[in-house]
Protein backbone atom coordinates (compact mmCIF):
# COMPACT_ATOMS: atom_id res chain seq x y z
CA UNK A 1 0.00 0.00 0.00
CA UNK A 2 1.34 3.44 -0.84
CA UNK A 3 0.18 6.94 0.08
CA UNK A 4 -1.54 7.75 -3.22
CA UNK A 5 -3.43 4.45 -3.30
CA UNK A 6 -4.67 4.82 0.28
CA UNK A 7 -5.72 8.43 -0.30
CA UNK A 8 -7.73 7.30 -3.34
CA UNK A 9 -9.52 4.64 -1.27
CA UNK A 10 -10.31 7.23 1.43
CA UNK A 11 -11.58 9.70 -1.17
CA UNK A 12 -14.04 7.12 -2.55
CA UNK A 13 -15.84 6.72 0.77
CA UNK A 14 -15.83 4.85 4.04
CA UNK A 15 -13.25 2.06 4.21
CA UNK A 16 -11.98 -0.65 6.54
CA UNK A 17 -8.24 -1.25 6.78
CA UNK A 18 -7.09 -4.65 8.04
CA UNK A 19 -3.56 -4.94 9.38
CA UNK A 20 -1.23 -7.98 9.20
CA UNK A 21 -1.96 -8.58 12.90
CA UNK A 22 -5.68 -8.95 12.19
CA UNK A 23 -6.58 -5.62 13.79
CA UNK A 24 -8.82 -3.38 11.72
CA UNK A 25 -9.89 0.25 11.69
CA UNK A 26 -12.86 1.88 9.98
CA UNK A 27 -12.34 5.29 8.40
CA UNK A 28 -15.72 6.92 7.92
CA UNK A 29 -14.61 10.31 6.63
CA UNK A 30 -11.53 12.11 5.38
CA UNK A 31 -11.29 14.45 8.38
CA UNK A 32 -10.36 11.58 10.70
CA UNK A 33 -7.15 10.54 8.92
CA UNK A 34 -3.81 11.95 7.81
CA UNK A 35 -1.70 9.87 5.45
CA UNK A 36 2.05 10.33 5.18
CA UNK A 37 4.53 8.40 3.05
CA UNK A 38 5.01 5.91 5.91
CA UNK A 39 1.81 5.73 7.97
CA UNK A 40 -1.81 6.67 8.39
CA UNK A 41 -2.69 8.50 11.60
CA UNK A 42 -6.36 7.92 12.43
CA UNK A 43 -8.56 9.47 15.11
CA UNK A 44 -10.40 6.58 16.75
CA UNK A 45 -13.16 6.88 19.36
CA UNK A 46 -12.13 4.91 22.47
CA UNK A 47 -14.48 3.01 24.76
CA UNK A 48 -14.55 6.02 27.11
CA UNK A 49 -15.89 8.18 24.25
CA UNK A 50 -12.72 10.19 23.73
CA UNK A 51 -10.92 10.40 20.40
CA UNK A 52 -7.34 9.18 20.35
CA UNK A 53 -4.90 8.96 17.47
CA UNK A 54 -3.52 5.64 16.33
CA UNK A 55 -0.62 5.20 13.93
CA UNK A 56 -0.98 2.49 11.28
CA UNK A 57 2.20 1.90 9.21
CA UNK A 58 1.43 1.49 5.51
CA UNK A 59 3.72 -1.56 5.20
CA UNK A 60 1.63 -3.50 7.75
CA UNK A 61 -1.70 -2.99 5.92
CA UNK A 62 -2.86 -6.26 4.39
CA UNK A 63 -6.32 -5.35 3.06
CA UNK A 64 -8.47 -2.31 2.33
CA UNK A 65 -12.17 -2.72 1.61
CA UNK A 66 -14.95 -0.31 0.78
CA UNK A 67 -17.78 -0.04 3.33
CA UNK A 68 -21.38 0.86 2.62
CA UNK A 69 -22.02 4.58 3.23
CA UNK A 70 -24.15 5.35 6.30
CA UNK A 71 -27.71 6.35 5.46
Amino acid sequence: MDREELNEWIRLGPIRITMNSGDSVDITNRELVTVSSMAAVVLVRSEDGRYRHHVYPLVTMSKVEQLEPAS
